[in-house]
């Protein structure tokens, strides 16, 4: 699951207003509004219903927490349009600093009808870590889903089958197959050193990336039903119907908001024979985020004005996230911290940690010490679990939340240095899945 404040607009949905205009010359607008500092012409380019959720002070702050972290703004890179299901779709490049970011709007009616901001495609193209063999397996493109199909692949290692299978579940917001992040892709690695030692893997692009504009028809809001868990019953589904798949050795890898969410996928399906979870919350979300904030806010030893009022932005969201009355006080669809209030009241009612102890199949858990997103408290916390023998934990001191190794305190900029990760965690999962009778 990356930096906070990606994490918030990377749900966020807005409705935004702007007549008679091309949409590249409305998408360039907006930019270069913000750019510019002009936060109250940008806010007039909002729909009246958005304007109170997002004044000027609230729009400045965003950008302004944006640039912190990824760097000065430098420059529009370029666009790239398409369609899907109608509406159409600019993705404005922004070279910042530290990293380009995509501002991805989406248009019906040339009224811009959904915003996020994610990290553009990397410029340099995928290398390989050492210890990956290509020749060692075949990589098939596959679609997995009903309503909302998702391409993906599957890694089948060469030789005789069937041979067992994990199922990579990202972390949060709109992540592509590989988890990209930068010149990262940290699921690719997975996938590719795995299937190198006989393991096959399952990835698909993630629902909110390849439909971000359904969420938004959401009356009544969405949960992690709909984000995550409906898709990973359909790719077990998928696996169980392959020939060179061992249906006795289905396994889920959740990174993240997946690893939070692994167990409670395992309460849906029997066909699950174990759990992988990398740097998987046990506290609430709403702590982490702000927890997250606090870290981000103090990485240069001091906490400004404007990085003060943010905080108190995200104390009082989430003052109403843990209200015992949320969903009565509330209407299930407003959005608290870039989410719907019904996303955050089905969240509340979920203990990842009781949830693993009442199941019967083995989970290894993994955590990197350096990783400030997912911390130490949230590895102590399925540490509870250690008297287990089905629960196995391990604990790496050098890895930060992508799992790539770093020195000293981890910082967002790290994240977009080429890296992988290293050949001891894929051995590590591939031993373990290994050694299960």
């Amino acid at each position: 699951m990356r930096k906070i404040l990606i994490f918030l607009l990377l749900f966020l949905f807005l409705t935004i207003a702007y007549a008679q205009e091309d949409e590249k010359v409305i998408a360039e607008k907006f930019i270069n509004l913000l750019v510019s500092g002009k936060y109250d012409e940008a806010v007039n380019l909002f729909d009246p219903s958005v304007k109170p959720m997002i004044p000027a002070d609230k729009l400045e702050e965003v950008w302004k927490s944006l640039e912190k972290q990824v760097g000065s703004f430098k420059s529009i890179l370029g666009y790239r349009t398409q369609e899907s299901g109608g509406y159409k779709i600019v993705f404005v490049t922004c070279e910042f600093n530290a990293m380009d970011i995509d501002v991805r709007l989406v248009f019906a009616n040339n009224k811009i009808v959904g915003m996020f901001f994610q990290p553009a495609p990397p410029r340099k193209s995928y290398t390989p870590p050492s210890y990956v063999d290509v020749n060692s397996f075949v990589e098939e493109d596959v679609k997995i889903g009903k309503e909302f199909p998702l391409s993906g692949k599957l890694v089948i290692p060469k030789g005789k089958g069937p041979f067992p299978v994990i199922i990579l579940v990202h972390g949060s917001g709109p992540n592509d197959m590989d988890e990209s992040i930068g010149p990262n892709k940290p699921f690719r690695d997975i996938a590719w050193g795995l299937g190198t030692l006989g393991i096959a893997t399952l990835r698909y692009d993630k629902r909110t990336k390849v439909y971000p504009e359904k969420f938004s028809e959401y009356k009544d809001g969405f949960t992690v039903w709909e984000e995550v868990i409906e898709d990973v019953l359909f790719a077990i589904e998928f696996l169980k119907n392959r020939e060179d798949i061992d249906k006795s050795k289905i396994f889920v890898l959740g990174h993240s908001l997946g690893g939070m969410l692994a167990p409670r996928i395992a309460t849906y399906t029997k066909d699950l024979a174990g759990l992988i979870i990398m740097a998987g919350p046990t506290r609430p979300l709403e702590d982490l985020i702000l927890e997250q904030t606090e870290y981000l806010s103090n990485i240069d030893g001091n906490i400004d004005e404007n990085e003060k009022a943010q905080l108190d932005v995200i104390k009082g969201e989430i003052q109403k996230i843990k209200d015992p009355n949320l969903l009565e006080k509330y209407p299930p669809n407003l959005m608290i911290l870039g989410a719907p209030v019904k996303y955050w009241a089905d969240l509340k009612s979920y203990d990842p940690l009781l949830t693993l102890s009442n199941l019967e199949i083995p989970a290894l858990i993994l955590q990197g010490e350096r990783d400030y997103q997912v911390t130490l408290k949230d590895f102590e916390g399925w540490s509870r679990l250690s008297s287990l023998e089905r629960i196995t934990l391990k604990l790496y001191p050098k890895l930060n939340h992508l799992f790539m190794e770093g020195e000293g305190k981890s910082i967002p900029q790290e994240y977009y240095v080429e890296g992988h990760i290293p050949e001891y965690v894929i051995k590590d999962i591939a031993e373990w899945i290994k050694s299960l009778k």
